[in-house]
């Protein structure tokens, strides 16, 4: 017997949706909460949608709907059930979206120390790392020694150069002759420096999506501009720190979602005439590497 108070096939059908298509996931959403209005679980996951495409103030909205809602719920208000313990860890998930989403750094830090134990280690060391740079509480002397040095030095002590030894493995001469190449690779053309002072006109605005707690993305499209496992791309995107232009990555996507404003750098081909010298012996090898007919 179907539930009146949820659907799990329709639910996992929006959650499909939540990342790949995040405005058709809004749509669906809303239609499930339509038909299931007391399934808080699935609210608190239209909250942390709502913060991916950066509807900050609706999703604080519905954030304290859904709180005061709860709150009176006798369901969610039994503490053995297992449902209750997932809605409990998005609650957290959304406060914390949320408050990344105003840089309230301290009220993150907060937070995170009465919850320790319940993010994934990981997750929390960046968190509280990244929070307490921000709040100039980490000398930018220190350096940071591990396998995630790249963004735990980025956050304490941007550099724009760094950024760009950091996306070289994206591009056509590192792959080249890399026994194994990245998946995502932009074509040997594609004139990376050139773009990169480009999309500086465009960063930071609210043509972006906020899909974790301290980064912006930001889509952009140049034909031909790379190849994603072998298949060619249009797109491309760059990921920021929140409402900056510091660059963390840039990379050849697919994951560009037609609702969604995108800046076209196609103008930029006019100019791109002066290294046909060079130029057409990468393509080539280009080519032949990704077996480009």
């Amino acid at each position: 017997m179907q539930s009146k108070y949820f659907n799990e096939h329709e639910f996992q059908y929006a959650i499909k949706l939540l990342e790949h298509d995040p405005y058709g996931a809004k749509e669906r959403f809303e239609a499930y909460l339509e038909k299931y209005p007391g399934d808080y679980y699935a609210r608190a996951y239209y909250v942390m949608l709502l913060t991916r495409i950066c509807l900050f103030d609706e999703a604080e909205i519905e954030f304290e709907t859904l709180l005061n809602q709860a709150r009176y719920n006798k369901f969610y208000d039994c503490n053995s059930t297992k449902k209750l313990g997932g809605f409990k860890y998005n609650i957290l998930l959304c406060e914390l979206k949320l408050l990344g989403a105003r840089e309230e750094y301290q009220k993150i830090l907060d937070l995170l120390r009465h919850n320790k134990g319940i993010l994934n280690e990981k997750n929390y060391r960046f968190m509280d790392y990244y929070c307490r740079s921000k709040l100039g509480l980490i000398s930018k002397k220190s350096a940071f020694q591990n396998a995630d040095a790249y963004r735990f030095n980025q956050a304490v002590n941007y550099s724009e150069e760094v950024f760009r030894n950091h996306i070289k493995r994206h591009e056509a001469d590192y792959n080249l002759e890399a026994d194994s190449p990245n998946e995502t690779v932009f074509s040997p053309d594609f004139p990376t420096e050139k773009v990169i002072n480009e999309i500086k006109k465009y960063i930071p605005s609210d043509k972006k999506l906020f899909p974790g707690y301290f980064e912006d993305v930001y889509f952009f499209k140049f034909d031909n501009c790379g190849r994603i496992n072998n298949k060619p791309t249009n797109y491309f995107s760059v990921v920021c720190y929140h409402n900056t232009t510091n660059f963390i990555t840039m990379c050849p996507t697919n994951e560009y979602y037609s609702s969604m404003p995108v800046v076209d750098l196609n103008y930029l081909k006019e100019n791109e005439k002066d290294n046909k010298t060079t130029i057409p012996s990468q393509i080539e090898k280009f080519n032949r590497r990704f077996n480009r007919k």
